[in-house]
Protein backbone atom coordinates (compact mmCIF):
# COMPACT_ATOMS: atom_id res chain seq x y z
CA UNK A 1 0.00 0.00 0.00
CA UNK A 2 1.33 3.17 -0.55
CA UNK A 3 1.82 5.70 1.79
CA UNK A 4 3.12 9.16 -0.05
CA UNK A 5 1.77 10.39 -3.01
CA UNK A 6 4.13 9.44 -6.52
CA UNK A 7 3.88 13.03 -7.44
CA UNK A 8 6.07 15.40 -6.04
CA UNK A 9 4.47 19.18 -5.52
CA UNK A 10 5.72 21.60 -7.73
CA UNK A 11 8.01 23.56 -6.16
CA UNK A 12 8.62 27.32 -8.00
CA UNK A 13 11.39 28.42 -5.33
CA UNK A 14 13.09 25.51 -5.77
CA UNK A 15 13.53 25.91 -9.75
CA UNK A 16 14.60 29.33 -8.73
CA UNK A 17 17.33 28.27 -6.88
CA UNK A 18 18.80 26.39 -9.68
CA UNK A 19 18.46 28.30 -12.48
CA UNK A 20 19.63 32.22 -12.58
CA UNK A 21 17.10 34.46 -12.60
CA UNK A 22 17.46 36.53 -15.91
CA UNK A 23 18.52 40.24 -16.04
CA UNK A 24 15.60 42.94 -16.49
CA UNK A 25 16.51 45.99 -17.94
CA UNK A 26 15.56 49.28 -18.56
CA UNK A 27 12.92 49.20 -21.72
CA UNK A 28 10.27 52.03 -21.34
CA UNK A 29 11.95 53.91 -24.34
CA UNK A 30 11.83 50.83 -26.57
CA UNK A 31 9.68 51.24 -29.51
CA UNK A 32 6.15 48.48 -29.79
CA UNK A 33 6.82 45.70 -32.04
CA UNK A 34 4.43 47.00 -35.17
CA UNK A 35 2.75 44.53 -37.48
CA UNK A 36 3.35 43.61 -40.81
CA UNK A 37 0.67 46.32 -41.83
CA UNK A 38 2.03 49.08 -39.76
CA UNK A 39 5.40 48.77 -41.22
CA UNK A 40 4.18 48.84 -44.75
CA UNK A 41 2.10 51.88 -44.00
CA UNK A 42 4.66 53.48 -42.37
CA UNK A 43 6.74 52.78 -45.18
CA UNK A 44 4.29 54.25 -47.65
CA UNK A 45 5.31 57.67 -45.81
CA UNK A 46 9.15 57.57 -45.99
CA UNK A 47 11.25 59.50 -48.62
CA UNK A 48 11.51 56.92 -51.68
CA UNK A 49 15.13 54.84 -52.52
CA UNK A 50 16.72 56.93 -55.16
CA UNK A 51 19.37 55.32 -57.18
CA UNK A 52 22.96 56.96 -56.97
CA UNK A 53 24.33 54.62 -59.50
CA UNK A 54 21.80 53.03 -61.67
CA UNK A 55 20.79 49.27 -59.59
CA UNK A 56 24.28 48.86 -58.55
CA UNK A 57 24.37 51.57 -55.82
CA UNK A 58 21.25 52.98 -53.83
CA UNK A 59 21.13 56.07 -51.95
CA UNK A 60 21.79 55.71 -48.12
CA UNK A 61 23.66 52.20 -48.94
CA UNK A 62 27.20 51.72 -47.95
CA UNK A 63 28.93 50.04 -51.43
CA UNK A 64 32.36 48.40 -51.63
CA UNK A 65 34.09 48.90 -54.82
CA UNK A 66 37.26 47.10 -55.93
CA UNK A 67 39.61 46.30 -58.44
CA UNK A 68 43.65 45.35 -58.97
CA UNK A 69 46.35 48.10 -58.75
CA UNK A 70 46.29 50.49 -62.15
CA UNK A 71 42.95 48.98 -63.37
CA UNK A 72 41.53 52.67 -62.71
CA UNK A 73 39.14 52.61 -59.74
CA UNK A 74 40.17 56.00 -58.42
CA UNK A 75 39.41 57.35 -62.28
CA UNK A 76 36.05 55.60 -62.32
CA UNK A 77 35.41 57.02 -57.95
CA UNK A 78 35.89 60.75 -59.62
CA UNK A 79 33.97 60.23 -62.44
CA UNK A 80 31.00 59.12 -60.02
CA UNK A 81 32.06 61.65 -57.42
CA UNK A 82 31.89 64.33 -60.06
CA UNK A 83 28.28 63.49 -61.54
CA UNK A 84 26.85 62.79 -58.17
CA UNK A 85 27.91 66.90 -57.29
CA UNK A 86 25.74 67.96 -60.21
CA UNK A 87 23.55 65.82 -60.29
CA UNK A 88 24.02 63.98 -63.49
CA UNK A 89 24.35 60.38 -64.71
CA UNK A 90 27.44 59.12 -64.90
CA UNK A 91 28.03 56.50 -67.82
CA UNK A 92 25.29 54.40 -67.85
CA UNK A 93 24.34 54.58 -64.89
CA UNK A 94 20.84 56.50 -64.03
CA UNK A 95 21.51 59.15 -61.03
CA UNK A 96 17.69 60.36 -59.64
CA UNK A 97 19.65 62.59 -57.34
CA UNK A 98 19.97 66.74 -57.52
CA UNK A 99 23.36 67.55 -57.15
CA UNK A 100 24.79 66.56 -53.85
CA UNK A 101 27.78 68.03 -51.38
CA UNK A 102 30.32 64.88 -51.41
CA UNK A 103 33.30 64.51 -49.80
CA UNK A 104 35.70 62.66 -51.13
CA UNK A 105 38.66 61.82 -48.95
CA UNK A 106 41.92 61.12 -51.69
CA UNK A 107 44.71 58.79 -49.56
CA UNK A 108 46.15 57.88 -53.15
CA UNK A 109 47.26 61.15 -54.99
CA UNK A 110 49.16 64.39 -54.56
CA UNK A 111 48.43 67.33 -55.59
CA UNK A 112 50.23 67.39 -58.49
CA UNK A 113 49.44 64.56 -59.63
CA UNK A 114 45.74 65.22 -59.09
CA UNK A 115 46.15 68.28 -61.26
CA UNK A 116 47.97 66.25 -64.30
CA UNK A 117 44.83 63.93 -63.87
CA UNK A 118 42.24 67.17 -64.48
CA UNK A 119 44.79 69.67 -66.54
CA UNK A 120 45.32 69.74 -70.51
CA UNK A 121 48.79 70.81 -72.19
CA UNK A 122 47.83 73.96 -72.10
CA UNK A 123 47.78 74.71 -68.82
CA UNK A 124 43.83 74.65 -68.70
CA UNK A 125 41.88 73.36 -65.37
CA UNK A 126 38.67 71.43 -65.25
CA UNK A 127 36.03 73.00 -63.32
CA UNK A 128 34.28 70.69 -60.84
CA UNK A 129 31.12 71.59 -58.48
CA UNK A 130 31.42 73.51 -55.85
CA UNK A 131 29.96 71.00 -53.75
CA UNK A 132 33.13 68.27 -54.46
CA UNK A 133 35.52 68.47 -51.55
CA UNK A 134 38.45 65.82 -52.41
CA UNK A 135 41.25 66.54 -49.66
CA UNK A 136 43.49 64.00 -47.57
CA UNK A 137 43.68 63.40 -43.47
CA UNK A 138 47.03 64.40 -42.43
CA UNK A 139 46.91 61.50 -40.00
CA UNK A 140 50.28 62.30 -38.26
CA UNK A 141 49.37 65.82 -37.25
CA UNK A 142 46.26 64.30 -35.57
CA UNK A 143 47.54 61.48 -33.73
CA UNK A 144 50.50 63.99 -32.41
CA UNK A 145 47.88 66.37 -31.41
CA UNK A 146 46.13 63.14 -29.68
CA UNK A 147 48.81 60.75 -28.53
CA UNK A 148 46.56 59.21 -26.06
CA UNK A 149 43.46 58.66 -28.39
CA UNK A 150 42.79 55.20 -30.35
CA UNK A 151 43.27 55.75 -34.05
CA UNK A 152 39.95 54.26 -34.92
CA UNK A 153 38.15 57.01 -32.75
CA UNK A 154 40.57 59.94 -34.12
CA UNK A 155 39.36 59.28 -37.67
CA UNK A 156 35.61 58.72 -37.31
CA UNK A 157 35.69 62.00 -35.14
CA UNK A 158 37.45 63.96 -37.75
CA UNK A 159 35.43 62.66 -39.89
CA UNK A 160 32.29 63.85 -38.35
CA UNK A 161 33.54 66.87 -38.02
CA UNK A 162 33.91 66.93 -42.14
CA UNK A 163 30.61 65.95 -42.59
CA UNK A 164 29.06 68.51 -40.17
CA UNK A 165 30.97 71.27 -41.77
CA UNK A 166 30.47 70.27 -45.48
CA UNK A 167 26.93 68.92 -44.64
CA UNK A 168 28.02 65.88 -46.80
CA UNK A 169 25.27 63.70 -48.42
CA UNK A 170 28.01 61.19 -50.13
CA UNK A 171 31.33 59.86 -48.38
CA UNK A 172 33.99 58.42 -51.08
CA UNK A 173 37.05 56.74 -49.42
CA UNK A 174 39.85 55.85 -51.38
CA UNK A 175 40.88 53.61 -50.70
CA UNK A 176 40.20 51.28 -47.23
CA UNK A 177 43.45 49.72 -47.83
CA UNK A 178 45.47 53.08 -46.41
CA UNK A 179 43.37 53.51 -43.36
CA UNK A 180 43.54 49.94 -42.38
CA UNK A 181 48.23 50.43 -42.75
CA UNK A 182 47.39 52.95 -40.06
CA UNK A 183 47.36 50.84 -37.14
CA UNK A 184 49.93 48.24 -36.33
CA UNK A 185 48.35 47.66 -33.07
CA UNK A 186 44.84 46.17 -34.15
CA UNK A 187 44.33 43.37 -36.47
CA UNK A 188 40.64 43.88 -36.70
CA UNK A 189 40.84 47.69 -37.86
CA UNK A 190 39.25 47.18 -41.44
CA UNK A 191 36.09 45.22 -39.69
CA UNK A 192 36.10 48.25 -37.75
CA UNK A 193 36.51 50.69 -40.50
CA UNK A 194 33.59 48.99 -41.68
CA UNK A 195 31.38 48.92 -38.49
CA UNK A 196 31.90 53.00 -37.77
CA UNK A 197 31.02 54.05 -42.10
CA UNK A 198 28.04 51.70 -40.92
CA UNK A 199 27.71 53.54 -38.24
CA UNK A 200 27.81 56.82 -40.05
CA UNK A 201 25.45 55.81 -42.61
CA UNK A 202 22.80 55.68 -40.07
CA UNK A 203 23.64 58.58 -38.20
CA UNK A 204 23.56 61.18 -40.96
CA UNK A 205 21.64 59.27 -43.46
CA UNK A 206 24.36 59.38 -45.81
CA UNK A 207 25.64 57.37 -48.87
CA UNK A 208 29.48 55.83 -48.86
CA UNK A 209 31.50 54.53 -51.32
CA UNK A 210 34.65 52.31 -50.37
CA UNK A 211 37.43 51.94 -52.64
CA UNK A 212 39.39 48.62 -52.11
CA UNK A 213 42.43 47.13 -53.47
CA UNK A 214 42.28 43.03 -54.33
CA UNK A 215 45.23 40.86 -54.20
CA UNK A 216 46.84 39.53 -57.80
CA UNK A 217 43.86 37.27 -59.58
CA UNK A 218 43.47 34.62 -62.21
CA UNK A 219 42.84 36.71 -65.10
CA UNK A 220 40.97 33.48 -66.36
CA UNK A 221 38.34 33.09 -64.41
CA UNK A 222 35.27 35.81 -63.35
CA UNK A 223 35.45 38.40 -60.76
CA UNK A 224 33.68 36.88 -57.88
CA UNK A 225 33.66 38.00 -53.91
CA UNK A 226 36.55 35.91 -53.55
CA UNK A 227 39.00 38.25 -54.98
CA UNK A 228 38.05 41.09 -52.28
CA UNK A 229 40.81 41.02 -49.85
CA UNK A 230 39.01 39.69 -46.33
CA UNK A 231 35.89 39.51 -48.38
CA UNK A 232 33.64 37.11 -46.07
CA UNK A 233 34.02 39.97 -43.61
CA UNK A 234 33.74 43.21 -45.20
CA UNK A 235 30.85 42.61 -47.87
CA UNK A 236 28.99 41.54 -45.21
CA UNK A 237 29.27 45.32 -43.60
CA UNK A 238 28.36 46.42 -47.11
CA UNK A 239 25.08 46.79 -49.22
CA UNK A 240 26.45 46.19 -52.05
CA UNK A 241 29.96 45.49 -54.25
CA UNK A 242 31.02 46.07 -57.56
CA UNK A 243 34.66 45.31 -59.35
CA UNK A 244 36.43 46.01 -62.52
CA UNK A 245 38.79 44.03 -64.29
CA UNK A 246 41.11 44.27 -67.06
CA UNK A 247 40.60 42.84 -70.52
CA UNK A 248 42.95 40.15 -71.19
CA UNK A 249 43.28 40.89 -74.80
CA UNK A 250 43.51 44.87 -75.03
CA UNK A 251 45.07 46.76 -71.79
CA UNK A 252 42.85 50.04 -72.74
CA UNK A 253 40.04 47.89 -72.04
CA UNK A 254 38.07 47.62 -69.01
CA UNK A 255 34.80 45.94 -67.76
CA UNK A 256 32.28 46.56 -65.13
CA UNK A 257 30.61 44.03 -63.12
CA UNK A 258 28.20 43.76 -59.91
CA UNK A 259 29.44 41.34 -57.24
CA UNK A 260 26.90 41.54 -54.80
CA UNK A 261 23.64 43.39 -55.74
CA UNK A 262 21.98 45.82 -53.57
CA UNK A 263 18.52 44.41 -51.53
CA UNK A 264 16.97 47.44 -53.05
CA UNK A 265 18.45 47.15 -56.85
CA UNK A 266 18.62 44.01 -59.35
CA UNK A 267 21.31 42.03 -60.78
CA UNK A 268 22.09 43.46 -63.75
CA UNK A 269 25.46 43.52 -64.66
CA UNK A 270 26.40 39.85 -63.99
CA UNK A 271 29.40 37.65 -65.92
CA UNK A 272 26.64 37.49 -68.91
CA UNK A 273 26.50 41.32 -69.64
CA UNK A 274 29.23 43.33 -68.15
CA UNK A 275 29.93 46.78 -69.08
CA UNK A 276 32.59 47.48 -71.44
CA UNK A 277 34.15 50.61 -71.60
CA UNK A 278 37.73 52.64 -71.15
CA UNK A 279 39.59 55.17 -69.91
CA UNK A 280 39.50 58.36 -71.60
CA UNK A 281 41.13 61.82 -71.28
CA UNK A 282 38.29 64.57 -72.73
CA UNK A 283 40.31 67.71 -72.55
CA UNK A 284 40.89 68.48 -68.44
CA UNK A 285 38.90 65.50 -67.71
CA UNK A 286 40.18 61.95 -67.23
CA UNK A 287 37.18 59.47 -66.71
CA UNK A 288 35.31 56.49 -68.70
CA UNK A 289 33.90 55.95 -71.41
CA UNK A 290 30.95 53.48 -72.09
CA UNK A 291 31.12 50.70 -75.07
CA UNK A 292 29.29 48.01 -74.93
CA UNK A 293 27.26 44.95 -73.24
CA UNK A 294 29.48 41.86 -73.49
CA UNK A 295 29.59 38.54 -71.61
CA UNK A 296 32.98 38.52 -69.24
CA UNK A 297 34.12 35.45 -70.49
CA UNK A 298 35.18 38.11 -73.60
CA UNK A 299 37.28 39.38 -71.74
CA UNK A 300 39.37 36.69 -69.73
CA UNK A 301 42.64 34.79 -70.57
CA UNK A 302 41.68 31.57 -72.35
CA UNK A 303 43.17 28.96 -69.35
CA UNK A 304 45.47 25.96 -70.26
CA UNK A 305 44.28 22.47 -69.24
CA UNK A 306 46.42 22.28 -66.00
CA UNK A 307 45.04 25.64 -65.12
CA UNK A 308 41.34 24.19 -66.51
CA UNK A 309 42.00 21.06 -63.99
CA UNK A 310 43.15 23.33 -61.03
CA UNK A 311 40.38 25.71 -61.09
CA UNK A 312 37.76 23.02 -61.05
CA UNK A 313 39.33 21.94 -57.88
CA UNK A 314 39.30 25.16 -55.74
CA UNK A 315 35.73 25.18 -57.01
CA UNK A 316 35.26 21.83 -55.74
CA UNK A 317 36.40 22.65 -52.39
CA UNK A 318 34.97 26.23 -52.74
CA UNK A 319 31.45 25.16 -52.85
CA UNK A 320 31.84 22.36 -50.43
CA UNK A 321 33.13 25.00 -47.99
CA UNK A 322 30.21 27.31 -48.53
CA UNK A 323 27.40 24.54 -48.08
CA UNK A 324 29.26 23.89 -45.03
CA UNK A 325 28.20 27.45 -44.01
CA UNK A 326 24.63 27.41 -44.73
CA UNK A 327 24.98 28.85 -47.92
CA UNK A 328 22.09 28.96 -50.87
CA UNK A 329 22.91 27.35 -54.25
CA UNK A 330 21.98 30.82 -55.69
CA UNK A 331 24.62 32.27 -53.57
CA UNK A 332 27.30 29.76 -54.51
CA UNK A 333 26.55 30.25 -57.86
CA UNK A 334 26.98 33.90 -57.45
CA UNK A 335 30.35 33.54 -55.33
CA UNK A 336 31.88 31.17 -57.29
CA UNK A 337 30.59 32.26 -60.89
CA UNK A 338 29.53 35.91 -60.80
CA UNK A 339 25.47 35.00 -61.33
CA UNK A 340 22.76 33.27 -60.14
CA UNK A 341 21.86 31.15 -62.64
CA UNK A 342 24.51 28.12 -62.21
CA UNK A 343 22.59 26.38 -60.19
CA UNK A 344 23.18 23.08 -61.73
CA UNK A 345 27.12 23.75 -62.10
CA UNK A 346 26.84 23.93 -58.67
CA UNK A 347 25.29 20.68 -58.27
CA UNK A 348 27.92 18.70 -60.14
CA UNK A 349 30.96 20.68 -58.12
CA UNK A 350 28.80 19.30 -54.82
CA UNK A 351 28.12 16.01 -55.95
CA UNK A 352 32.05 15.49 -56.39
Amino acid sequence: MLTHNPIEKFDSNKIQTEFEKPKEFNLSKTPLLRTANTRLEEATKQPKIKKIMGEVWQYNELHIHFADTGVGKSIFAMALANAISKGENFMHFENENPPLPVLYYDFELSDIQLLKRYSNDNGNIYQFSPLLYIDNIDFAELISSNPNAKFIDLLFSKIRADIKETDAKVIVIDNSTYLNTQSTQDTQIALEVMRELNNLKKEFGISILVLSHTPKRNISTPISLNDLAGSKHLSNFADSVSSIGRCAHDKNIRYFKQVKPSRSGELIYDTENVITCKIVKNDTFLTFEFIDFTNEYEHLKQPSENERVERKREQTELAKKLKSEGKSYKQISLELFGKETSKSSVHELLRK
